[in-house]
């Protein structure tokens, strides 16, 4: 047997386990303590700079304008496109079974932003029909990408990623102690090789997940650390590839 077929058996196990403890976690899509900072203000930077840069180099565009008041509208909409469409929160919903973890993830995307994106498709496909009619066949060259990408989007739903982390008696768990996160990891390099994050919503809530793991997984290593980086420390970073194996 190979290794994927290993794992694509391993994982078919995993989904068909009982479920021994399940949580669900809602946070930033950047990894980080400060996640829905840093998507705010990234969003926020992007944004404004651009407002703040028509608002000095051009002599006529100040507050008493209605350009002034329009440009600022659209950029604070912009802003509001850029936090809740390409720096979304992340719904997860987690499952710890004995053989390892298995969640979804889904991008937190207001129901209303997939309205108004399959609206534009609509538009989109409306135009490209009457430049046809206006220009004859020579707008095909420009509006057929649009029209093709318009048709996309006219379904534009939300997803939902599956991921799992494979756990066993050599699984090592690294406990980041100031933050809401385990990172898993085993001694294997190459294929075989699991690695990943899980993310809580507390303190309390990561203790009792520990709790379920060390009663399920009794052999596993749990290593506290206090930057996510700290793990590369670990001996088993330092070893090379053929003392792993063995």
């Amino acid at each position: 047997m190979t290794n994927t077929e290993m794992i694509e058996s391993l994982k078919a196990l995993l989904y068909d386990a009982e479920v021994k403890y399940s949580w669900e976690q809602k946070g930033s899509v950047v990894i980080s303590r400060y996640g829905h900072l840093i998507s705010w203000g990234v969003s926020i930077f992007l944004s404004y700079s651009i407002f703040s840069f028509f608002w000095f180099v051009l002599d006529g565009f100040t507050v008493d304008t209605p350009e002034f008041w329009a440009m600022f509208v659209f950029m604070t909409m912009m802003m509001l496109v850029s936090r809740y469409l390409y720096f979304p929160d992340n719904h997860r919903c987690y499952h710890l079974t004995s053989l390892g973890i298995h969640y979804t993830e889904q991008d937190m995307i207001p129901e209303v932003a997939y309205k108004i994106v399959r609206g534009f498709a609509w538009v989109g496909i409306a135009v490209c029909i009457i430049s046809v009619f206006v220009l004859g066949p020579l707008a095909f060259v420009g509006a057929g990408a649009f029209a093709l990408m318009s048709f996309r989007m006219t379904n534009f739903q939300p997803t939902v990623d599956k991921s799992y982390v494979l756990m066993g008696g050599r699984s090592i768990l690294f406990n980041l102690i100031n933050d809401n996160v385990l990172s898993f990891t085993v001694p294997e390099k190459g294929q075989m090789q699991y690695k990943g994050l899980i993310f809580t919503s507390n303190q309390q809530e990561k203790e009792e997940l520990l709790n379920h793991i060390r009663s399920l997984f009794h052999d596993i290593e749990v290593v506290q650390i206090k930057r996510r980086n700290d793990q590369y420390k670990h001996p088993i970073y330092q070893q090379d590839e053929g003392e792993v194996v063995e």
